[in-house]
């Protein structure tokens, strides 16, 4: 039994990682897709090598040890059987924190993976080794934007961390994946004069345009719409636990939100009646669509918009992190960075004087 870390040159001048695994009499391969500068040039690619094939040989001997589990029987026998796509249904199926749709969501997007690499129905824990998890994070985020992939792929790490700790693994196989968020805010922006054109413009569905039109004017979630009740609407106050993150958001309504709120229902009543979020998000597309707004629209736009409207007007910080119900000026502070490439664009958009 044995597990060497090999290298193979690539017509490409740089070097492949694999692993040769030698066990029971058999040996096959693991390709790491992990590649090394052949000549370095610089001190960026010196570094490079050095950090990968540290990484390597991590795996190579968590690798090592997964096989002397099993030859030593350090891993319970289920562990070999186990149909890892149920274990992940059970996991979501009894979790019960309020983000249970970001669990439910990792779960169909780890099915899709699983079956494009050959696993339709059923996937056993050794198939799920450090590879197949740097390329489902990859999968995530080739296929989706903003933080959806950070997210998804964190509810997948900490399904990892509890299958390890029932000894469905020998070692976390997503242990030393890396899992960062994209760069930059990712979604469209509405301004003063597209929301004003939202505004007169007639949508297929009158409810998802008085609830948009309700998030533009609050910077409200979705999940916060779809759950806001009559009893936390008192006068022009907002009062409401956020879905998220569970911390309580206060804050005054503007006209136009007073407006759109309309006549007032029971205490547990819905504010807003909506279809299904992907109907909602149909109607939504369409509505821009009608009113000429040439840009990729969500319902999480909406929050987007509010917060560097806000500072577009010049509010400060601190007063937009409290309206966003941000437990600090980190996540806001992206905002900022928005409304300065706004400046800068509008600046470089002025007609140019021949001098």
């Amino acid at each position: 039994m044995s597990v060497k870390l090999r290298k193979k040159t690539l017509s490409n001048g740089k070097v492949s990682l694999y692993l040769d695994i030698y066990q029971d009499g058999h040996r096959h391969y693991e390709f790491l897709k992990m590649q090394l500068h052949k000549k370095t040039k610089s001190a960026l690619e010196a570094e490079h090598n050095k950090e990968t094939l540290k990484l390597a040989e991590s795996i190579a001997g968590k690798r090592q040890q997964e096989i002397q589990a099993d030859r030593y029987d350090l891993v319970p026998g289920f562990r070999k059987n186990v149909n890892f796509i149920l274990y992940y249904e059970k996991w979501v199926k009894d979790y019960t924190n309020k983000d249970i749709r970001i669990a439910r969501y990792s779960l169909e997007h780890f099915k899709s993976f699983a079956e494009l690499k050959g696993y339709k129905a059923s996937i056993l824990p050794n198939n799920i080794t450090d590879t197949f998890c740097r390329q489902f994070k990859s999968y995530l985020d080739e296929k989706l934007n903003g933080e959806t992939p950070y997210n998804y792929f964190t509810k997948f790490k900490k399904l990892l961390k509890q299958a390890t700790k029932e000894k469905v693994f020998f070692t976390n196989p997503a242990e030393e994946v890396e899992n960062k968020r994209k760069e930059g805010l990712k979604k469209d922006i509405l301004n003063f004069k597209e929301i004003q054109l939202l505004a007169n413009t007639e949508c297929g569905n009158s409810e998802v345009k008085r609830a948009f039109l309700f998030s533009l004017n609050t910077g409200l979630r979705h999940c916060d719409i779809l759950s806001l009740k009559w009893k936390n609407i008192d006068g022009n106050k907002l009062k409401i636990a956020q879905n998220k993150t569970d911390k309580e958001l206060m804050s005054d309504l503007n006209a136009t939100a007073i407006k759109l709120l309309g006549e007032r229902g029971k205490a547990d009543e819905n504010v807003f009646n909506l279809p299904s979020h992907t109907a909602s998000l149909k109607s939504l597309d369409l509505w821009t669509q009608k009113a000429k707004i040439d840009k990729n629209i969500t319902w999480h736009c909406a929050r987007h918009s509010f917060a560097v409207n806000l500072l577009w007007v010049k509010s400060d910080i601190k007063t937009v992190s409290s309206l966003l119900g941000h437990s600090g000026l980190k996540h806001t502070e992206k905002y900022t960075r928005v409304v300065d490439e706004l400046k800068k664009e509008a600046v470089n958009n002025l007609p140019e004087i021949t001098l």
